[in-house]
C-alpha cells in the first residue's frame, strides 16, 4: 500500500467498525487487529513511518481470510481486499515475508514443472507419512509434521491427475467450443469434479477442450504478496488458452474463477499485454454454475416431480456459498436454482450460508487453530439444517468442510461439488423431464416458451435469491 492509497483509504474509512460484525476471524479472536479496521490502521501507520514492518505486523496482516465480508458491508465501500494484498506485496518487496513461504511461492508455485513433479513425488511417498481413513475419505498424518495437526483430515492425491487423462480436444460437439480450467486442487485432488464438468458440457452439445500448457492460476502467490509470480503464470495461461480460439472458458473452482476474472486484467496489463487480448480472455471465463444456468435454463418444476412409490429416497441438501464465487464473481442465485431444479433433491437453506468456512487458502495451513474454530461455526450451521449433504462450488471449501464434519463426528454428511450432484441425479432428471412432458401440467419442456420458464424459475426461488435473479437478468 503506497502513500497515495493510504491517504485515499484514510479518507474513505470512517472507523465505524461494521467490518467487525461480519469478520469470521473477529468472531473467534475479538481483538482490533483481527478485523479490517485494525489491519488498515496498522498498514497506515507503517506507510507513514510510525511503525516498523515487524514480525508481529506481518502476522496480523496474514491472519486474514480475504473473504471480502468487510468490503461487502462497508458503508463507504473501502477496498479492503486490494489494500491487504498491497500491504502483503510491500512486505515481500521489502524482504519481510517468511523465508520458507517465499521460497515455495517463487520456486514451486511459480515453476509449474516443479510443482507437478512435487505432486507426483508426493503421491508416490504419501503412504509413508499419512494413513488412509476410508470412512472419512481422506488421510491423516502418521507422525508429527509441520503445519499439519493430528486431528486434521486431508484429501489424498488422486491416483490419476486430471490433466494426465484429458488433453486437447476431449469431446466433439455441434455447440460452442468450451475450454476447461480445472485449477490445481481439482487437477491433483478432485479430478472427478472436472470430469463431471466434461459430462455436463457434453450434454449441452459443446466441443470440450483441456488446453495443454495451462498452469496454476497463481492465487496462492497473489495472496502471499508475490505478484511477479502471478503475472508470469497469467501470461502462460493466456497463451495456453488463446491457441484454441474458444467461445468460453469454464472452471469449477471459485478461487481460480475469481482470480481469472477479477485479477488477470490488471496482471496482464502490467505485463504489457494488449487490452483486446485481455478482454477476449477474461470475458470468456465462467464458473460452471453460471455457464450451466445460462445454457441449461433450470426449471424448478423438474425438481418437484414426485417419486414413484418405492423409488429412491429424496436427498436433502443445503448449500455453502464460496466467498470467491458469490462476493468476487456475484454468482449466488445460480447454484440454488440448479439444485432446486434437480429431481430427487430437496434444498434446505442454511443460516449464514454466505459466511466463510475458514479455509482461506494457505491460511488454514499456517493458522489452523483459527481456521478450525471458524470451520466449526460453519459445521454447526450445516448440522442444524438436518441435510444429508452440503453442496458447494469450490474444492478448497470441500476439503475444509469435510475436515470439520469429520472432527465433529459427522462424517456421515456428504460434501459434494455441485457438478457431482448434477451428474449423480442427471438420469433421474431425464426421467422427470419425461414425466413433465406426459403429465397433465400442459406445457412440454421442449416447447416451453421463455416467458413461462422464467416465471417458473422465479417462483421457485427464495426471496433473497429471487432478488439476485431479477438483478442478474435485469428483469
Amino acid at each position: 500500500m503506497d502513500k497515495d492509497q493510504t491517504r485515499q483509504l484514510k479518507r474513505q474509512c470512517v472507523k465505524c467498525g461494521k467490518c467487525q460484525t461480519v469478520c469470521p476471524l473477529f468472531s473467534v479472536r475479538p481483538i482490533e487487529a483481527s478485523a479490517a479496521r485494525g489491519k488498515m490502521a496498522l498498514a497506515e501507520a507503517v506507510t507513514q513511518g510510525h511503525l516498523d514492518e515487524s514480525d508481529t505486523y506481518r502476522n496480523y496482516l496474514e491472519t486474514c481470510l480475504l473473504c471480502g465480508a468487510c468490503e461487502e458491508i462497508c458503508p463507504n465501500k473501502v477496498q479492503t481486499l486490494s489494500a491487504m494484498l498491497g500491504a502483503r506485496e510491500r512486505l515481500v518487496a521489502n524482504g519481510r515475508s517468511k523465508s520458507g513461504k517465499k521460497l515455495i511461492l517463487e520456486n514451486v508455485v511459480g515453476r509449474p514443472r516443479l510443482l507437478d513433479l512435487a505432486m507426483r513425488l508426493g503421491r508416490n511417498f504419501l503412504g509413508l507419512a499419512f494413513r488412509r481413513i476410508p470412512a472419512e475419505s481422506g488421510i491423516r498424518r502418521r507422525f508429527p509434521l509441520p503445519l499439519i495437526t493430528r486431528d486434521r483430515t486431508l484429501p489424498s492425491l488422486a491416483d490419476n491427475f486430471f490433466t494426465d487423462r484429458y488433453k486437447g480436444q476431449v469431446n466433439s460437439g455441434s455447440g460452442p467450443k468450451v475450454g476447461i480450467f480445472p485449477g490445481c486442487m481439482t487437477n491433483y485432488f478432485y479430478p472427478g469434479t472436472a470430469e463431471g464438468i466434461i459430462g455436463l458440457l457434453k450434454k449441452l452439445g459443446a466441443s470440450v477442450y483441456v488446453p495443454e500448457g495451462q498452469v496454476c492460476c497463481g492465487m496462492p502467490a497473489l495472496t502471499g504478496g508475490a505478484r511477479e509470480v502471478v503475472r508470469k503464470l497469467a501470461c502462460q495461461n493466456l497463451e495456453a488458452f488463446e491457441k484454441y480460439e474458444l467461445d468460453a472458458i469454464v472452471t469449477g473452482c471459485a478461487s481460480c474463477g475469481g482470480n481469472l476474472k477479477e485479477n488477470y486484467g490488471g496482471l496482464l496489463r502490467e505485463a504489457g499485454v494488449e487490452d483486446q487480448r485481455i478482454e477476449e480472455f477474461t470475458s470468456k471465463v465462467f464458473d460452471i454454475n453460471e455457464y450451466l444456468f445460462r445454457h441449461r435454463a433450470p426449471d424448478p418444476r423438474e425438481g418437484t416431480v414426485q417419486k414413484e412409490e418405492g423409488g429412491k429416497e429424496e436427498l436433502i441438501v443445503t448449500y455453502h456459498h464460496p466467498c470467491h464465487l458469490h462476493r468476487v464473481q456475484g454468482v449466488k442465485a445460480e447454484p440454488i436454482a440448479l439444485i432446486q431444479s434437480t429431481p430427487g433433491v430437496r434444498y434446505v437453506p442454511m443460516a449464514d450460508d454466505q459466511r466463510c468456512c475458514g479455509m482461506g487458502g494457505s491460511f488454514s495451513l499456517e493458522h489452523y487453530d483459527m481456521a478450525k474454530e471458524v470451520n466449526d461455526q460453519k459445521v454447526a450451521r450445516i448440522i442444524e439444517t438436518g441435510a444429508d449433504a452440503v453442496v458447494t462450488s469450490c474444492p478448497a471449501c470441500i476439503m475444509h468442510i469435510r475436515d470439520g464434519l469429520s472432527r465433529n463426528q459427522r462424517g456421515d454428511i456428504e460434501v459434494l461439488h455441485l457438478t457431482e450432484l448434477l451428474q449423480r441425479y442427471d438420469c433421474e432428471k431425464q426421467e422427470a423431464g419425461k414425466a413433465l412432458d406426459s403429465g397433465t401440467r400442459g406445457l412440454k419442456t421442449g416447447t416451453y416458451d421463455a416467458e413461462h420458464r422464467t416465471q417458473n424459475i422465479i417462483r421457485g426461488l427464495k426471496p433473497a435469491d429471487k432478488r439476485d435473479y431479477l438483478l442478474l437478468f435485469e428483469i
